[in-house]
């Protein structure tokens, strides 16, 4: 059996398949801010549910970025630690491979976004206003976006199904957490 966890999106699932990339079971649960205290009791009642345990899993899925800096290390370190003690292979994803069509944007902060015009482009880090005049001039009325505009249709909706048919497992024993900014500590 497989994990797949993302806790990077408005809505995090835990997603359990098989070795044929069917869909067995998912959870789905808010965590934001609340990452040390709810994820592992996510997994442990999510595995017990299906009659399983860490050592039966052989892959665990993890969305990696983007997020906050506590945040990412918080979940990194989670399942760093599940998979110290089961030696599971571990494969990161980040956000941005979760939508099969560009643009994406992922809120940042208050005042900038994530931003990946297509495939070919590196991220950036752009403020809302500037998101704002890229669509207007582009004409751009539907994106996948994790806040609200107006005039845009948003697509938040994932394939999860879709993704786990095309991951790539790696066989990484430990995870690094993956930042574009750099952490905000006085």
């Amino acid at each position: 059996m497989n994990l797949f966890i993302n806790t990077i999106s408005k809505i995090s699932s835990i997603i359990l398949f098989d070795e044929k990339r069917d869909i067995i079971d998912q959870i789905d649960f808010e965590i934001k801010w609340n990452e040390s205290s709810l994820l592992i009791p996510n997994i442990d009642s999510f595995l017990k549910k299906n009659n399983l345990d860490y050592f039966d899993i052989k892959n665990i899925v993890l969305v990696n970025w983007p997020g906050s800096f506590t945040w990412v290390r918080t979940v990194v370190l989670v399942i760093n630690t599940i998979n110290f003690i089961t030696n599971n292979n571990l494969t990161p994803l980040n956000f941005f491979e979760l939508f099969p069509n560009y643009p994406i944007i992922k809120s940042s902060s208050k005042r900038d976004c994530f931003f990946k015009k297509n495939a070919n482009e590196e991220i950036e880090i752009i403020t809302n206003e500037e998101i704002e005049r890229y669509l207007k001039e582009n004409n751009i009325i539907q994106l996948y976006w994790e806040s609200d505009i107006q005039n845009v249709q948003i697509i938040e909706k994932i394939d999860y199904l879709s993704i786990i048919k095309q991951i790539k497992f790696k066989e990484l024993k430990k995870i690094e957490p993956l930042y574009l900014k750099k952490p905000n500590i006085c």
